[in-house]
């Protein structure tokens, strides 16, 4: 499984361990919401093991899953001209085979998640979602994303796979992932999802899609949101001396 197949895990992995290595953690998680088949968890999978090396950081990776394809859509939230109950079902004995080390969590994440918090992992880095739904989208903010502090980095790389799409998904905030993020920022005081902004320009020449889809998890209740990251106290910029 090549790296440039699943850009989007790459880069979340390197800023997740960047992050960690100068605040001094270990070890992280990285999360992907909705297995599918499994080629992006077991992509995941292997770039967890080849980062883990380079950045000195323990990298973790988990799946979670209904394990049975999409539920039925509730209402026109879930975009249901796009998807429909049974799409995306998984052969969980074949993946399982696939996969050495990462695990797969199958279940409902409103609460798998709590239960998968509770069991203390290595704090969570990077989070992918790609549940499709508004409906399943708002159930693993509830599950995953309202846990103790300690449970992730003070800032967490999320990617949100169905914001963009196809000409005829037509994605707006009024439906899907980005009402899910709205409502989400509406109700949660002290954790905001937030675009990473100017994220593309940050990467020219490359381009992809998968930059649109880049967005932040900003936990301003953790104690260490405010810590100085830099590797520079001094960042004073003094004048020139115009000769």
């Amino acid at each position: 499984m090549q790296e440039s197949q699943y850009p989007q895990y790459g880069y979340g992995l390197v800023q997740a361990t960047a992050l960690a290595a100068r605040l001094g953690v270990g070890a992280l998680s990285a999360v992907e919401l909705g297995v599918a088949g499994g080629n992006g968890l077991v992509a995941l999978e292997q770039l967890c093991r080849r980062h883990s090396g380079p950045s000195g950081v323990d990298l973790n990776a988990f799946g979670f899953d209904l394990g049975e394809g999409l539920p039925a859509p509730r209402d026109h939230r879930d975009a249901p001209y796009i998807w429909q109950d049974g799409f995306y079902r998984m052969d969980e004995a074949k993946l399982r085979a696939r996969l050495d080390g990462a695990q797969l969590i199958l279940g409902a994440v409103r609460e798998t998640g709590p239960a998968f918090l509770s069991s203390a992992p290595p704090p969570i880095g990077l989070i992918s979602f790609d549940l499709d739904y508004y409906s399943s989208t708002c159930d693993a903010f509830d599950g995953l994303l309202f846990g103790d502090a300690d449970r992730y980095l003070p800032r967490v790389v999320c990617y949100f796979d169905d914001t963009v799409g196809p000409h005829w998904e037509m994605h707006s905030q009024f439906t899907g992932e980005l009402l899910a993020i709205d409502e989400f920022n509406d109700r949660s005081a002290n954790r905001k999802i937030g675009k990473l902004n100017g994220l593309r320009y940050k990467l020219l020449p490359y381009e992809g899609s998968w930059v649109e889809g880049i967005y932040v998890l900003h936990l301003f209740d953790h104690p260490r949101y405010n810590e100085y990251i830099f590797p520079a106290a001094d960042r004073q910029l003094e004048l020139d001396s115009g000769t």
